[in-house]
């Protein structure tokens, strides 16, 4: 992570980044030979897609999975309804009027009201689950080195995040380019363009957080949707784009939202599973980068593309299931109509009384809070659409009496209430979860605020009522949190202690700006490169000054752009690099441009202790030879 979006938009625009770099015509020829390689887009996913195995998580992933899976198997008929049936539904009614056909135009009304009802009351139920059991999905997935746990109970997720990070990378290109094979040479060309994103990319995500991944795991994820979002709204595709998401006739392609951008297909495999040679090489490199220390249980070729299965199933409906676009209303009844309009109007008052506003714009800061009033909204909404479709047909007779231009006005009016109504629905259960992480934000999104201004620009992040996010004070530290009972920790900038020693979140230039600086903006500041070269994070003697500690390098150079932003950096890496990558932290924990790093005095297979030393402060860290 960052998020998938913002990986694939660097991967694609790779090429045309190496051709600025010396010696780089090699990478070039293996990307533009194959603009639309699977292995190229996959690569870019870096070690994320392992967020999906089934054998780290079990039970967890599969719980947020099927979670999800759910919520867009809901979506889906509700998009399509608003989208496409409706329509066809309202021409039958307009003919039942012009007919003076009662029956038949009750029988439609009572089908589409039916309708309405099931979809609306599906968008309910899925959202209620959430609000009945306050259940945080996410608190399963608690890094196992936020508490303590030793190295060999990790989860591959985090330890190749964590550990021999640029090897493992250059372990696979070594063995892809012995076997001659431009495939797997094409997908570890993706992987460094991971590595580079995520070491420029972290620390940037880091400070609208407020801290790493390993103390802040629900609010990152958050922050990278919003990311993902903004960037897709952001750049446009490239021309080699439309060619290689393969838009059918079928397809409805939205340019500006993730939902609809099809971009799964940049990772897509045939019949959706990893070819053999290529979960054989992730599991060939694996072996022998971390063979000779404490690591996770071994995986094999089927553990690691039962994790790619999960994972693009996710995808593809992410990024293909679209959006059902708010209805256009009619023309308001005539005065003829207006004893009726009156009458409408009276009935559903009541329903409405009492009630305060839905959670798209903003409000209060407790999620829970957030969705059960959404979950009150929608119920209102349906109450509404029943009551509606009720009085037409009571009144039917008396509608018909009205002159024909006033009775389709009128009929068109009602059940444009009744479209709206379940478009409401869906969109306002839509965004609780959203807020919640679970769904990828859509453009409109975008607008909504504070969420939009919060979630993608750390001099914002105080909107969602939180303390300012202050460069000084970074990283914070974990918030308590559960998997049960009311919270609402990750919209909300936390208000913890700084976890000490200090650590810079960002480049001055990338903070407190939006994320198109921390994509593509800056190249490199050579002074920077000493980063790579570091001995440990921190000098021993505060006054030691010299480059070998990260610290000193941080405080050196962060008044510019440090290593740059994530499409030259990664270009750089594989231009100059590819063959003996750096070891970053791909977390970008504890700082910016901290390498790969072990708590003071704890081996890799020193059981847990209580309380963690990662949860004590100050939290020391050095650079062993085996990290």
């Amino acid at each position: 992570m960052p998020g998938p979006i913002v990986h694939l938009l660097v991967q694609q625009r790779l090429a045309t980044a190496l051709r600025r770099s010396d010696g780089s015509q090699e990478f070039v020829k293996l990307l533009r030979g194959e603009p639309c390689s699977p292995y190229a887009g996959f690569g870019s996913m870096g070690p994320d897609f392992l967020f999906f195995s089934l054998r780290e998580y079990g039970d967890a992933i599969g719980d947020l999975s099927n979670f999800i899976f759910e919520v867009y198997d809901t979506i889906a008929p509700i998009i399509e309804f608003v989208e496409e049936t409706i329509e066809p539904v309202k021409t039958a009614i307009d003919d039942a009027v012009s007919a003076l056909l009662p029956d038949e135009l009750e029988a439609l009304l009572a089908d589409l009201g039916s309708t309405a009802g099931t979809l609306g009351s599906a968008m309910l139920a899925k959202l209620g689950e959430i609000v009945t059991s306050e259940v945080d999905l996410f608190y399963p997935f608690y890094p196992k080195l936020q508490q303590g746990a030793p190295e060999d109970e990790w989860y591959w997720f985090d330890f190749l995040h964590y550990r021999r990070t640029g090897r493992f990378c250059s372990t696979m290109w070594r063995m892809a380019r012995d076997a001659g094979d431009p495939d797997l040479m094409r997908y570890c060309l993706g992987y460094a363009s991971h590595i580079g994103t995520d070491v420029v990319g972290h620390p940037y995500v880091n400070s609208i957080v407020g801290g790493p991944y390993r103390g802040h795991w629900h609010r990152h994820k958050l922050v990278e949707n919003w990311i993902d979002a903004w960037a897709r709204r952001h750049y446009d595709d490239p021309a080699s784009f439309m060619g290689c998401l393969r838009i059918g006739p079928e397809d409805v392609p939205r340019p500006n939202s993730i939902a609809g951008s099809y971009y799964s297909r940049l990772c897509e495999f045939p019949d959706k599973r990893l070819p053999d040679k290529l979960s054989e090489l992730f599991v060939a490199a694996q072996r022998e980068t971390y063979g000779d220390i404490p690591h996770p249980p071994d995986f094999n070729p089927d553990d690691v593309d039962a994790a790619y299965r999960l994972w693009i199933r996710w995808f593809e409906r992410a990024t293909s299931i679209g959006d059902a676009l708010a209805p256009t209303p009619p023309p308001p009844p005539g005065a003829a109509a207006g004893a009726l309009v009156t009458g409408y109007a009276n009935e559903i008052s009541s329903i409405w009384s009492g009630a305060g506003s839905g959670g798209g714009g903003g409000g209060g800061f407790s999620i829970w809070g957030i969705f059960a009033a959404i979950a009150d909204f929608i119920r209102r909404v349906l109450e509404t659409i029943v009551k509606t479709i009720e009085y037409i047909i009571d009144h039917i007779e008396d509608i018909l009496l009205l002159p024909l231009t006033e009775a389709l006005r009128l009929i068109r009016w009602l059940v444009y209430q009744v479209h709206l109504g379940l478009w409401q629905i869906y969109d306002e259960a839509r965004f609780a979860l959203v807020l919640g992480g679970y769904l990828f934000p859509d453009e409109r999104d975008l607008a909504k605020l504070p969420w939009a201004e919060a979630f993608v620009n750390a001099g914002n992040a105080h909107m969602t009522g939180g303390p300012a996010a202050a460069f000084s004070t970074y990283p914070r530290k974990r918030q308590a949190y559960a998997l049960l009972g009311q919270t609402e920790i990750h919209l909300v900038y936390p208000a913890t202690l700084r976890e000490r020693p200090s650590a810079e979140p960002c480049p001055l230039p990338h903070f407190g700006v939006y994320p198109d600086v921390m994509i593509d903006a800056h190249t490199g500041d050579p002074k920077a490169d000493a980063f790579f070269f570091c001995e440990q994070p921190y000098p021993p003697d505060p006054s030691d000054t010299s480059p070998a500690f990260t610290h000193n390098v941080e405080r050196d150079t962060w008044s510019g752009p440090q290593l740059g932003s994530a499409l030259p950096f990664s270009a750089r890496l594989i231009s100059e690099m590819l063959d003996d990558l750096p070891n970053f932290n791909l977390d970008g924990d504890r700082g910016y441009g901290f390498l790969t790093w072990r708590l003071d005095g704890v081996g890799p297979t020193d059981p847990p202790v209580s309380p963690a030393p990662i949860e004590s402060n100050p939290v020391n860290v050095n650079y062993g030879p085996t990290v």
